[in-house]
């Protein structure tokens, strides 16, 4: 079988992708150096999708196949992965992965490092299929998926950050033990703060002051300013900014709209001053971020 590239992004997918300044916090960071996270996802019914890196990735990555099929080409091993299968291609090893019109696959997928994932790869194996009896009808594993990438949309604040990365233990941990994988708990968090960040994913391509941020939280601005930066460790307008970027990130990857339609859609006219803070935030131009090696 041959495959084709899938280059536009696939309907109702999601991604995250950290800056480099965050994986650098991650070094320095000793709650979570040793496994850290850099990029995660979900990819829908990706028809065509096609990865392939003649020198690997600098990153571990682990696909979790939950409806479809796909083929993973680790040097000479090919794998078929179908629902429940999920396989991990260490870093620095040439690969490929694909899938095809009929059957394509949906996957969660993440990257991660640290010193610690390189000793857990040796535990891991390659290519594992989960029984069906480890699977509810809502997949426990596919919820820390999505409270993984539901933390890590809300900013880069210390506390996600850490709470995701060692959160991630636990996900890992969840495939590697599937007989003492316990039942997975979701826990919400209902502050103010939080339903402050909420309100900015809500209205990300909006301007949004201060004074009208700490108006919806029913806070003074100077109160509203301090429990903001106490929580998160960065000013509610550059959080907001921090939202922006990410969800013009996602509109990069998934879409091939212009630079300034997508600075438009996340509240900037100026799609130059728009590129300058993309760069700032994100260590790269949208442009270059576009034409970087996916996930």
């Amino acid at each position: 079988m041959t495959s084709s590239n899938k280059e536009d992004g696939f309907l109702g997918e999601q991604s995250i992708v950290l800056p480099s300044f965050v994986s650098q916090q991650a070094k320095s960071n000793p709650l979570i150096q040793d496994l850290y996270i850099t990029d995660i996802g979900f990819y829908p019914h990706a028809r065509f999708h096609s990865r392939k890196r003649n020198r690997g990735s600098t990153e571990n990555i682990l696909i979790y196949v939950t409806n479809g099929s796909g083929e993973v080409n680790i040097r000479e091993e090919s794998f078929f992965l179908t629902k429940n299968d999920y396989i991990i291609i260490p870093k620095n090893t040439p690969h490929h992965y694909f899938t095809f019109d009929k059957g394509a696959w949906t996957i969660y997928w993440i990257h991660f490092n640290g010193a610690k994932a390189d000793h857990l790869i040796e535990h891991f194996g390659k290519k594992v299929s989960l029984p069906a009896h480890h699977n509810s009808p809502e997949d426990l594993r596919v919820s820390l998926f999505k409270d993984l990438i539901h933390t890590l949309s809300m900013g880069y604040a210390k506390s996600y950050l850490e709470y995701a990365n060692l959160s991630l233990h636990q996900l890992l941990a969840a495939f590697l033990y599937p007989d003492q994988f316990m039942h997975y708990q979701q826990i919400q968090d209902h502050d103010v703060i939080s339903k402050s960040i909420s309100f900015m994913r809500s209205h990300v391509g909006e301007h949004l002051s201060l004074r009208k941020l700490a108006d919806q939280s029913g806070l003074a601005v100077a109160h509203y300013s301090k429990l903001f930066t106490q929580k998160t460790g960065f000013s509610p307008i550059d959080h907001f900014i921090q939202l922006k970027i990410q969800y013009a990130c996602q509109l990069l990857d998934i879409s091939q709209l212009y630079i300034k339609e997508i600075a438009h859609r996340v509240g900037y006219q100026d799609p130059y001053y728009f590129s300058r803070i993309f760069k700032k935030v994100m260590r790269m131009s949208p442009l270059e971020y576009r034409k970087r090696d996916r996930g």
